[in-house]
Formats: C-alpha cells, sequence, structure tokens
C-alpha cells in the first residue's frame, strides 16, 4: 500500500508525540538563543580583563554572524542527506565545541575562532528546528509550533542575561561559556534519545519502514501501520537556478530588492543594539550589572514583540503594523542613546523602559519580515525568496560590528551611535511602506 506521510501527519489530531516535538525544540532554541548572545554579555569584562581597545572587539562579534551565514547553508544541505536529528545533533556538538574554545581562550585570536565556530551551529539550529518541527506538526497547528520556536531564541537570550548578571561578577567571564556549553551536551543527549527522526526523511529510505511505522503508529491510532507499506513523502520543489533567477525578475524584482535592504537594515540595527549594549552602557560608566540587566529587557521585548506584533498583523496587515513598529523603534533607539549618555551609575528609570520597547520593535520587525518574505513570494519560489532574504540580512549583521568598532575608533559619542541605528530603523519603516507582498489585514 502507497501511503503519502505528509497527508497523514497533517490529517492526525495534535497529540503527544507534537506537543513533546514542540517542547523539545522550545528547550533547544532557547540554548541557541544564549549562545548567540553569550558574547555580547561577556565583551565589557573580556576588554577589561585582556586591557584591549573595545573598537577590537569588533571581529569577535561579527565572527559568529559570519558562522551563522555559512551554518545555515551548510548545516541545512547536511541534514537533507544524513536527517534533522542527526543534523541538529551535530548542531549542539558544534556549540558544545566552540564554547570550550571560547572558555580556554587566552587571545581574541582565538576567541574568534570559537566563536566562528559556534557560529556554524547558531547558523544551522534555526532551519533544522524549523524544518523538523514542520514537518512533524499537522497543518493547522504548524504556523503556531514554529512561531514558539522563533519566540525561544531572544528567551534564550533573556535568560542569558540573567545568568551572566549574576555569574560574571563572582566567577568572571569564562563562566557565561562554561554555561554555554554544558548546555548543548545536555541538549545533544535529549536530542539523540527524544528527538524523532523526520518521518519525510525516513520515507526516503526503504530500509527505515519499520521505525516510520511505529512512529506513525503513535500519531494515528485508528490506522495502524506495519511496516510494509511504500511510504512517500511531498517534497517542495528543489531549488535550482531557475528559481534563484525568478527573484531578480520581474514581476519580483523590486520585493526582492527592498525586501533584500530592509532584511539587512533591521538586521544591522538588531545585532548593532543587542551585540553593543552592555559594552557602550560599561563604557560609559554604568555598571556592568545595570548593563546586563538592560540586555535582559531587550530579550523581554523581543518575546513580547514577536507574539503581539503576529496577532495585530492578523487584524491590521503587516503593511500598517510592519511600518509603525519601525517608527517606534525608530524613536525608542534614539531615546536610549540619550538616556545612557546624560547617566553615570546605576541608571534611569526611564532606561529599562525604553529598552524593552527597543526589543519589542526590533525583534518583533525582524519576525515580521520573514512572515512577508513567505507571503510575498509564490510557493514554488518561496522557500528560496526566503532563504536568500535571511542570508542577504547577514550583511546587515557584519555591517553592525563595523558600526560598533568604529564607535570607538572614530571616538563618537554614545549619542551619534544611537542616532546611526535610528537612522537605520527609519530605512526600515520606508522599507515596509514601498514593498509588495504584504500580509493583508483579516479584520
Amino acid at each position: 500500500m502507497r501511503v503519502d506521510v505528509a497527508r497523514v501527519v497533517d490529517g492526525a489530531s495534535f497529540g503527544a508525540v507534537h506537543l513533546w516535538v514542540i517542547v523539545i525544540g522550545f528547550l533547544c532554541m532557547t540554548t541557541d538563543g544564549f549562545d548567540l548572545q553569550s558574547m555580547s554579555f561577556t565583551a565589557p569584562a573580556v576588554a577589561v580583563e585582556w586591557t584591549i581597545r573595545r573598537e577590537l572587539l569588533g571581529p569577535v562579534l561579527a565572527a559568529s554572524i559570519v558562522g551563522m551565514a555559512v551554518g545555515s547553508v551548510l548545516l541545512g544541505w547536511i541534514g537533507d542527506r544524513i536527517g534533522r536529528k542527526r543534523s541538529f545533533g551535530l548542531c549542539f556538538a558544534l556549540m558544545c565545541l566552540g564554547s570550550i574554545g571560547s572558555y580556554l581562550s587566552r587571545d581574541l585570536l582565538q576567541l574568534t575562532i570559537s566563536r566562528l565556530i559556534t557560529g556554524l551551529a547558531l547558523g544551522g539550529a534555526t532551519p533544522l528546528a524549523t524544518a523538523l518541527i514542520s514537518e512533524w506538526t499537522p497543518k493547522s497547528w504548524r504556523a503556531l509550533a514554529i512561531a514558539i520556536v522563533i519566540v525561544a531564541v531572544p528567551a534564550g537570550g533573556m535568560i542569558g542575561a540573567a545568568v551572566s548578571e549574576r555569574i560574571i561578577p563572582t566567577y568572571g567571564w569564562r563562566a557565561v561559556f562554561l554555561v554555554g556549553a554544558l548546555v548543548p551536551l545536555l541538549c545533544l543527549v535529549v536530542t539523540w534519545l527524544e528527538v524523532p527522526e523526520s518521518p519525510h526523511f525516513l520515507a526516503r529510505s526503504p530500509t527505515r519502514r519499520v521505525q516510520l511505522a511505529v512512529l506513525l503508529n503513535q500519531i494515528v491510532r485508528d490506522r495502524p501501520f506495519t511496516g510494509e507499506e511504500e511510504f512517500v513523502a511531498t517534497a517542495p520543489r528543489t531549488t535550482q537556478r531557475n528559481e534563484l533567477f525568478a527573484l531578480l525578475q520581474f514581476p519580483y524584482l523590486s520585493t526582492t530588492v527592498i525586501l533584500w535592504i530592509t532584511f539587512s537594515l533591521n538586521t544591522l540595527a538588531l545585532y548593532g543594539f543587542v551585540n553593543w549594549l552592555p559594552t557602550i552602557m560599561a563604557s560609559t560608566g554604568i555598571s556592568l550589572v545595570t548593563a546586563l540587566g538592560s540586555a535582559a529587557w531587550f530579550n523581554i521585548g523581543g518575546v513580547l514583540g514577536a507574539i503581539c506584533g503576529s496577532v495585530l498583523i492578523s487584524w491590521l496587515g503587516s503593511r500598517l503594523v510592519g511600518s509603525m513598529t519601525a517608527l517606534m523603534a525608530m524613536i525608542a533607539v534614539f531615546v536610549v542613546g540619550m538616556i545612557v549618555a546624560s547617566i553615570h551609575s546605576e541608571g534611569s528609570p526611564w532606561l529599562l523602559p525604553a529598552v524593552l520597547i527597543c526589543g519589542m520593535c526590533l525583534n518583533g520587525t525582524q519576525v515580521f519580515l520573514y512572515a512577508v518574505a513567505a507571503n510575498a513570494y509564490p510557493t514554488p519560489i518561496r522557500a528560496t525568496g526566503v532563504g536568500c532574504a535571511a542570508a542577504v540580512s547577514r550583511v546587515g549583521g557584519v555591517g553592525s560590528s563595523v558600526v560598533g568598532s568604529a564607535m570607538f575608533l572614530l571616538g563618537l559619542s554614545v549619542t551619534t551611535y544611537f542616532d546611526v541605528l535610528a537612522a537605520v530603523a527609519g530605512g526600515v519603516m520606508l522599507g515596509f511602506v514601498f514593498l509588495r507582498g504584504q500580509i493583508s489585514r483579516t479584520a
């Protein structure tokens, strides 16, 4: 009997297996968010211990972003060949290795190489987790499940900031990377023992029919499979050269160009804020505890912005919500710059609320751009369009390290730095105004 695995999964009722996959995915992506921002949490302490100028931290902060660009492509390719589960485990092994290397680093070169290795893992984890969850989750629950996983990244940053705030003053900055090595090691064990392999991948291997039948029987109890069936998977079209060219041809050329520019600008503002905020605040005399506390509030805002913004988009449409959110980000970043420049010790009562709003707007806009990118292209080129937009956006991430280093190298004021980020957020607002293929309002 011929069985379409995709139809079986889509027709299944939501149950314990689906919930377990989502929970494990959320926990794993929380780890991803922790390691993603660990360098920004430790950068001020590293600069002090090694007595180095802050502008020299730029390559270290950029290394993980470069690694993410490579890892998202490389590990995605590996995942299609050895399976999602094994590739996911490889991500955590690399994450653990990179964090151990950071813990043992004795100079900037060693730390940069270690962060590059960590970036490879960070870049591969999100698309692999998204693919695994989308291939196990029924269609009616798929969007919510993926949203939960995406929200786990800023949640991990929030936890990382809180942990760093407590352990760096007592145990030093290396302790953050030690935690960043132990947690992925635990996730590696959990992934290997508990995470089910993708049913689409198993369907491609006739020798694993029994294993797939056992997994499918856990979600479809009224029709048990024996393993003697011929399982097939309805897969999306493979990305081909003509699909890449289609992004840069009529009628998608203007959409692609504006989307790439907007994505890059928002990534520049996002990473420019989250990666450099603790270092910039520490340079003005604000305590490290206050600086790390601000990073935690930024990530709390990111969780709120991603959830609330997604709801608002369904009511009001993405053009209005996205452009207004970017406008709020521009104002909030400008205000944060004025507050940080005017305080010299423990902070201001207005600092944390302003940072919270920045986190809501910058992280929320990033999530909106992924949703708009998926909506802007038709099915045959959708995966290619979203993947290319995400890859190009890494240019903005690297640019954030250049802008941050330039601030210290050129001796620019704190307000000037945040004014630049505010202007970049203004560019994001214009991008949302002119971007085609927006999500329409439903209410």
